[in-house]
């Protein structure tokens, strides 16, 4: 197994290190600050990205290669390799900014709204919900059966991140049969509707998606189970390396305080205390940036990565965790405040956990496996 990184990975990862400097993290200090010296009673404000300011990062991220990695970026040509992606997403991991490359899956590579998605004129959302669980097909309780000129949809209720897209990707399970089906869905198709949006967090808006008697054309049937497993891995993938970018931020930031930091006449960096804690977090980062590594790797070698793709998300997710909150408890006081990316990386990492596969649940899940083998 070789971990070498090409020239060209390399190149990737230094633009988008780059680009995430220069762009991202100068841009922190304007967009975490708060207008308000106190803030009133109840939830903070939803905190969302100046549309000019996104308009202009997206026509950059565009012009370097950095906007929708699934997709070839011309005609002909090839996707990035999962391990450039992985690369990729890391360095975004590094900011707390809103702003990252479009989530399309490749599958949507031959669709007619795949230019349009590219172009920023549509936005598209996994309604994955009931995979959150276990991370499996083994959750979805959704049902599709033939009918004539299409497909029919069993009644269902669902809760989706930013419901306010126009395209949904939605999968369920065939009538009778273990196989799995991926539907693509429009706000406009009969029988769908959308409730209203609420804050799930400071960052992150959920609404409810609800399918009553959805009849689909046999167009709108896009893949099966495989390619339902890919989106999954891909995205256990993506929330494994941005969490490594959580951690490395963290890490660094709290080196640097723990280094200028004087309490009682002592540096924060001579405390044994604070120097297991960055040790610690650096072990458990390195740890998990070689299981992510290992997963791109054989997802571009074309071996079995699904099962690796969880157990990076896995570890990944709740190392970012407890890298904020590491580094809330590092910096103190200055930790909690809103004017800092920790609480930020907090809850989002607090998020993260619970996508495509919980932790508790796939513990069981390969504890079960385990103790059946023989």
């Amino acid at each position: 197994m070789e971990f070498k990184f090409t020239e060209e990975e390399k190149l990737i990862r230094d633009t988008a290190a780059q680009f995430v400097q220069r762009e991202l993290v100068a841009r922190e200090r304007d967009f975490l600050r708060q207008e308000e010296l106190f803030l009133p009673p109840g939830a903070p404000p939803l905190r969302a990205l100046d549309p000019e300011v996104k308009a202009t990062l997206t026509k950059i991220a565009r012009r370097i290669g950095l906007w929708a990695l699934e997709l070839p970026a011309w005609d002909g040509a090839e996707p990035l390799s999962m391990v450039a992606r992985t690369l990729i997403y890391r360095e975004f991991g590094r900011t707390i900014l809103p702003f990252g490359p479009a989530c399309i899956p490749g599958i949507m590579k031959a669709s007619k709204h795949a230019q349009d998605l590219v172009n920023g004129k549509l936005s598209l959302v996994l309604a994955f919900d009931q995979m959150h669980k276990s991370g499996t097909l083994n959750g979805l309780a959704t049902r599709y059966r033939e009918i004539a000129g299409g497909y029919l949809l069993s009644n269902t209720v669902i809760d989706v991140i930013d419901p306010g897209a126009v395209l949904f990707l939605f999968p369920a399970r065939e009538e009778g049969s273990s196989r799995a089906g991926l539907f693509l869905l429009d706000r406009d198709t009969p029988g769908l509707a959308i409730g209203a949006e609420t804050e799930l967090t400071a960052d992150v808006t959920v609404g409810k998606l609800t399918l009553q008697r959805c009849k689909l054309q046999a167009e709108r049937l896009i893949g099966y189970e495989y390619q339902v497993q890919e989106i999954v891995a891909s995205e256990q993938l993506r929330i494994a390396a941005r969490s490594l970018g959580i951690a490395m931020r963290c890490l660094a930031e709290s080196i640097e305080h723990a280094r200028n930091r004087v309490t009682f006449g002592r540096r924060l960096a001579e405390r044994q205390a604070i120097q297991w804690m960055l040790a610690d977090l650096s072990v458990d980062l390195r740890t998990c940036t070689w299981l992510t590594l290992e997963a791109a790797w054989r997802a571009d070698h074309e071996l079995p990565y699904f099962k690796e793709a969880a157990l990076a998300k896995k570890r990944a997710a709740k190392m970012a965790f407890e890298a904020a909150d590491t580094a809330i408890q590092i910096h103190g006081g200055y930790g909690v405040c809103k004017e800092f990316p920790f609480e930020g990386f907090y809850r989002e990492a607090r998020l993260l956990r619970l996508l495509y596969g919980r932790e508790s649940e796939m513990d069981r899940a390969a504890g079960t496996k385990w103790l059946s083998t023989e």
